[in-house]
């Protein structure tokens, strides 16, 4: 079986250790991870090639396939191609995360160290959350959002598809928020947003 990480950037990389965490593989151990990227064309680490892009790639029979790009709306693109195709779409849930037994983890999603899922909290499919990012319990996470390293969606509350929640952000419990949303770094949100706003603050605006 190999891995295919679609994006062979820096959070590529990441995501590449964190599968050698899970499998017990030496950094180095070769033909069990590859990369797909558009536009890169060397990987940092010789032992993880990039063998192509989504479009030249030749499926392999035993291929799981994990989206490694943090822009929403590439891994939307990078999903959708991925199921027309009825490629494997692989979860990672790297072992120092603490996700609640009674939690929904769907599909495709990545969950990073030191990562929290509540009590009966769900993630749709291909979500990040990234290291120390934290979902209260009773919370829905739509589909390809990205959660940013030590950003907190409180309980109860509503994450639209495609949304992207910065670095240190709060979301205080109850809200709702559309999709294609995006919170700025270090931003509390007291209030529900609608569809495709950007906000970002103290009180987010």
């Amino acid at each position: 079986m190999r891995t295919i990480i679609v994006g062979a950037g820096s959070f590529g990389h990441e995501v590449a250790e964190y599968i050698c965490d899970i499998e017990k593989y030496d950094l180095d151990y070769p033909n069990v991870i590859a990369f797909l990227d558009e536009h890169l064309t060397k990987s940092e680490n010789p032992a993880w090639p990039i063998i192509g892009n989504l479009k030249t790639y030749k499926k392999s029979k035993n291929d799981i396939f994990i989206v490694a790009y943090g822009d929403p709306m590439i891994r939307q693109e990078v999903l959708e191609v991925i199921e027309s195709n009825n490629w494997e779409l692989g979860t990672l849930i790297h072992p120092l995360a603490y996700i609640s037994r009674e939690s929904l983890i769907s599909n495709g999603c990545i969950i990073c160290p030191f990562a929290t899922v509540g009590y009966k909290s769900r993630l749709q499919k291909n979500v990040v959350m990234n290291t120390y990012s934290a979902v209260g319990h009773h919370t829905n996470i739509g589909e390809s959002s990205v959660l940013c390293p030590k950003s907190l969606i409180a309980g109860k509350s509503c994450l639209g598809n495609q949304s992207f929640v910065g670095s240190g952000s709060v979301i205080i419990p109850g809200k709702k928020l559309g999709k294609c949303v995006s919170i700025g770094a270090n931003s509390v949100v007291y209030r529900n947003i609608k569809d495709n706003k950007f906000v970002i603050g103290n009180p987010a605006k």
